[in-house]
């Protein structure tokens, strides 16, 4: 019942996006865009996404911690979030709202399915950015559970910097973040069962 619940929940939730796709766009996407992308802040967020700063953290975290397998898991969850993330991308094969600094005129524009085999280029759902984001995020707030509302909402800055950029529509985002989500809950769950001292205290990221 409760995982029903969930599924109606995000089926509801993506609905929702999707009828809020280009309110949100139009508001959150304007040019020119350096006065926001200057920022140090945007920078911050936007590096959430970044598979280096993940290699980074698992880097730390290794150096930090006895057990070495939790920055590894944490590494893996991202990457495994973005790997996941671009291979639907060239399965949905539907591009991102802006090209060439303009907003694309009419609704959302599909090229077909699995067409982004021939051209992988200007694709937007899923956002890859948030799915590694909110893959390593969600994998670290494992290991370090008070942190998780902050490390949340930098998963969650990290998908806005890319409604921002024009990049991505509301829902490339959040179909990113559950991406990341899965990947971290699963890599969560393989290590309960199969390496218990990487998860003395188990808990999942949702």
């Amino acid at each position: 019942m409760r995982r029903v619940r969930l599924t109606l929940i995000i089926l509801g939730a993506f609905v929702l996006l999707t009828l809020l796709d280009f309110p949100l766009l139009h508001l959150f996407y304007h040019k020119p865009l350096q006065h926001i992308e200057n920022h140090d802040w945007y920078r911050l967020l936007r590096i959430m996404g970044f598979m280096g700063t993940w290699i980074l953290v698992c880097i730390v975290y290794i150096a930090h911690d006895r057990n070495r397998h939790r920055g590894l898991a944490i590494f893996l969850s991202a990457l495994f979030a973005g790997m996941f993330a671009e291979l639907l991308k060239l399965v949905f094969a539907r591009e991102r709202p802006v090209s060439c600094g303009e907003i694309q005129p009419g609704f959302y524009h599909f090229r077909g399915f699995f067409s982004g085999f021939q051209d992988g280029s200007n694709l937007g759902i899923p956002s890859s950015h948030a799915a590694v984001a909110f893959g390593g995020c969600m994998m670290l707030a494992c290991f370090l559970p008070r942190t998780r509302f902050t490390l949340f909402m930098l998963a969650l800055g990290c998908g806005i910097t890319r409604m921002l950029s024009g990049a991505h529509f509301a829902t490339d985002v959040f179909v990113g973040a559950l991406i990341g989500f899965g990947c971290a809950r699963m890599m969560c769950y393989f290590a309960s069962k199969h390496v218990p001292d990487l998860l003395p205290r188990y808990r999942s990221p949702v």
